[in-house]
């Protein structure tokens, strides 16, 4: 009886432990809905899209909405994109649909995590704690402003949950055949196509750890087992990789994306200083020892993020100990060394940086030129000849692969198989580790709480006073033309159609199949024909409507308000177009609205005012 309500207590315990783990990993990720979001401008493009889908249908997976007048493909991110609409068809707003989303994703992440725990025999209190670490990496929480790139790394335990389950599968006579197995493998296929519909980034370092794991258990296993691996797992894991690959190319359209050059991948390659050294300011107990480091884009190569999510020196370190007091307790030991291994080898790029600064008194780019680096690596054979690998361009985020690997390792050496001082080391690496990675918690839930009130004023400032000039259906066109980000949550939110829209490779899609007017319009610039160009748009029925935006719809997404910046260089447009008798324009705080005439719209319709126009423009 006293064994019962023991045991009892334990599972409210753990429980209780669990529940509150997972909701401080929530905060610190700033996915809690009705009080933060994780971040405002992949929020406002992602919500966009999910507003898109919905005005077609909850089921819908493309948005018509936004870069018109082809049906938009979502080019990374439908998993998170899809149920945030499921979450706004529920009723939630927008920002609050998206931290729900994030957390439905981090909640499964940390099940994973302790699930890995757990299969490593890691007692159930340690393997909360583990979950916990995990979703303490800076790789996770400080790329919350890249959206599904946070999020598909977290779900990295997820991914490899399975992996691990098929590819360790002790062969004991018929036991392959159980049904638990067989749900493992059948599912295989699903978790392949949620990663990468989720992120492409994810599933290439999915895919490759994998195979590693896969093929170190194959070498290291018994006849019997290595038989079973053929027979089973590796056409089970191949054909799931297969299957994804072939579904995300029939919804984007295309095989894949262009490489990019190898300084770029140069360029984003972690420097050695960044693993050891956290930049000010991103963790709150390394700030406070001073054990950090101020970093700007004016002396190093790349971007914020690749400094801002690097930093791994403490869950190294416990790996490295982990090793050596594992190695000869378990098989998989060697397959977790190699994707960690393998991971951060290729995070560094092509070529090896320490402290790898700009030459002062230059005005070098974030490309990075091989003459400013160390040494090469060798990783460019791969960077520029493996599919999937060509995409990586940030190559530092190689990184996650590696940290997944080490964290495996400190909870391999978690497991009660172990000896009570390596379990009692290992659980003090992990404290370890979270405490080092948390960043400085009120600040964060202050900037993510800031981010939420943000949306809702971008809502009502913005938003709502352009319903009032535009109407449902109408193709509209902002010009001139960015990557938009702000034009996928408007356009849809207001059930427009617009030629524009956001993220880099949705714009490179949509600009093929723009009508030939718009297609001569340069990106970001006006030039001396802009003013006609706007005028043969309407003229030609290519659109109802152009804005001319005196904000940047781009970093509008990412900081409102935003400041008003381009009403002075469009200040001679409107004018100009102001004199025409053809067109119409009204001025608005944040932009300017062009139509046509009233008594010209119905040439227009009937393709006689573009003829009247230009005789107009010779005389």
């Amino acid at each position: 009886m006293n064994n019962v309500v023991l045991r009892n207590f334990s599972v409210r315990r753990d429980g209780l432990i669990f529940i509150l783990a997972l909701l401080f990993a929530l905060v610190l990720q700033g996915a809690v809905p009705f009080i933060s979001t994780p971040t405002l401008g992949q929020a406002v493009w992602t919500t966009g899209f999910a507003q898109s889908f919905l005005n077609h249908s909850v089921f819908s997976i493309y948005a018509h909405n936004i870069g018109a007048p082809e049906p938009a493909a979502i080019a990374f991110g439908l998993s998170g994109a899809w149920l945030s609409a499921v979450f706004m068809k529920l009723g939630l707003p927008a920002p609050d649909a998206y931290s729900a989303m994030v957390a439905i994703w981090l909640a499964i992440a940390f099940c994973a995590a302790c699930s890995i725990a757990r299969h490593f025999s890691v007692h159930p209190t340690l393997a909360i704690l583990a979950a916990l670490c995990w979703l303490t990496m800076p790789m996770i929480w400080a790329h919350s402003g890249y959206s599904m790139v946070s999020t598909g790394i977290a779900l990295i335990p997820f991914y490899f949950l399975f992996s691990i389950k098929i590819f360790s599968w002790e062969h004991n006579g018929d036991r392959h055949t159980s049904s638990g197995l067989k749900i493992w493998l059948l599912l295989y296929p699903v978790v392949c196509i949620i990663s990468i519909f989720m992120d492409g980034y994810s599933f290439i370092m999915f895919a490759a750890g994998a195979s590693i794991l896969g093929i170190t258990m194959f070498i290291s296993g018994d006849s019997e087992t290595k038989k079973f691996l053929k027979a089973f797992v590796f056409p089970t894991h191949f054909a799931g990789l297969g299957i994804a690959y072939s579904l995300y190319t029939f919804y984007i359209g295309k095989v894949g994306f262009e490489g990019a050059p190898i300084d770029f991948f140069r360029g984003w390659g972690v420097d050695l200083t960044f693993l050891l050294i956290p930049t000010q300011g991103m963790h709150w107990l390394p700030d406070l020892i001073g054990w950090s480091e101020p970093r700007s884009a004016g002396h190093f190569f790349g971007d914020a993020s690749v400094w801002m999510t690097s930093f791994s020196i403490p869950v190294i370190l416990g790996a490295v100990w982990s090793a050596c007091n594992t190695f000869r307790r378990q098989r998989v030991v060697i397959g977790l060394l190699l994707i960690t291994l393998f991971g951060f080898y290729m995070s560094l790029g092509p070529s090896i940086k320490f402290n790898s600064i700009k030459p002062e008194g230059t005005k070098l780019g974030p490309l990075m030129a091989k003459e400013y680096a160390i040494a090469p690596t060798g990783s460019a054979i791969l960077s520029k000849n493996i599919p999937g690998f060509k995409n990586m361009r940030a190559s530092y985020r190689w990184g996650a692969l590696g940290i997944f690997g080490a964290w495996c390792l400190v909870v391999l050496a978690m497991s009660s198989n172990n000896n009570r001082r390596i379990v009692i080391v290992a659980s003090i690496f992990a404290c370890l580790v979270c405490i080092l990675n948390l960043p400085d918690l009120s600040k964060k839930l202050k900037s993510d709480s800031n981010n939420r009130s943000m949306f809702f004023s971008l809502e009502s400032d913005f938003i709502d006073g352009l319903r009032k000039v535009v109407h449902q259906g109408e193709r509209v066109a902002f010009l001139p033309w960015r990557n938009d980000f702000l034009v996928n949550y408007v356009a849809s939110r207001l059930n427009i159609v617009s030629f524009n829209i956001g993220g880099d490779k949705n714009l490179e899609q949509a600009r093929k199949y723009w009508p030939k007017t718009m297609q001569t319009f340069p990106m970001a610039r006006v030039d001396a024909n802009f003013s006609k160009n706007i005028v043969l748009l309407l003229a030609r029925d290519e659109a109802d409507a152009v804005i001319l935006p005196y904000i940047d719809m781009l970093w509008a997404a990412h900081s409102w308000p935003y400041p008003i910046e381009f009403k002075n260089e469009l200040a001679h447009t409107t004018s100009q177009l102001a004199k025409s008798k053809f067109v119409t324009v009204t001025n608005h705080d944040f932009y300017a609205v062009v139509r046509l005439a009233p008594n010209f719209i119905h040439l227009a319709k009937e393709s006689k005012l573009e003829a009247l126009y230009n005789s107009e423009q010779l005389l």
